[in-house]
């Protein structure tokens, strides 16, 4: 997805980065990439390494059961469409959610999918059967399959190269 420096934001397919660090995402332009679990794909919207930051769309499809995983930090959700179940109850469309650092669970959707604007502090964890640690979905991760998918230009993270100055 291209990306332009520049100081009005008149191009609504394109991506947009400030010199004040402010950035505009056309998410519509950034394609769904395979997230870590079968049935689910994701955009990677924003990173911030210093605070362990992760931004995501997350769509999962009708019917998924996720694999038992544990959130390492809090993540935040803003439910877009459909909804999903747990075993602290249901989230529909419209619904806001924080689910608690340290938490591990295995949610689920129901016959509409889910999308969701998703905010995590921190990796996720997948489980295996003997509950321990079968691999970690943490912003490097997010970031470099993003990449591969050519899904991640919009990205800049201070480890990187200095983002270009405006023109």
């Amino acid at each position: 997805m291209p990306i332009t420096h520049a100081k009005t934001g008149t191009d609504p397919r394109v991506s947009l980065r400030y010199p004040d660090g402010s950035l505009i995402v056309r998410t519509k332009e950034i394609p769904w990439t395979p997230w870590g679990m079968p049935g689910t794909q994701f955009k990677l919207l924003h990173c911030d390494d210093a605070s362990s930051l992760l931004v995501i769309l997350l769509k999962v499809e009708p019917g998924t059961v996720a694999g038992v995983h544990k959130h390492f930090g809090a993540a935040h959700a803003y439910i877009v469409e459909g909804g999903f179940g747990y075993e602290h109850g249901e989230v529909f469309a419209g619904d806001y959610m924080v689910e608690a650092g340290g938490i591990t669970h295995q949610p689920f959707t129901g016959p509409n999918g889910l999308i969701l604007l998703g905010f995590m502090f921190g990796p996720i964890g997948g489980l295996a059967e003997d509950g321990s640690l079968a691999g970690v979905l943490d912003i490097e991760w997010h970031y470099q399959t993003a990449k591969a998918n050519g899904a991640a230009g919009h990205i800049h993270r201070p480890s990187m190269a200095p983002a270009p100055a405006l023109a």
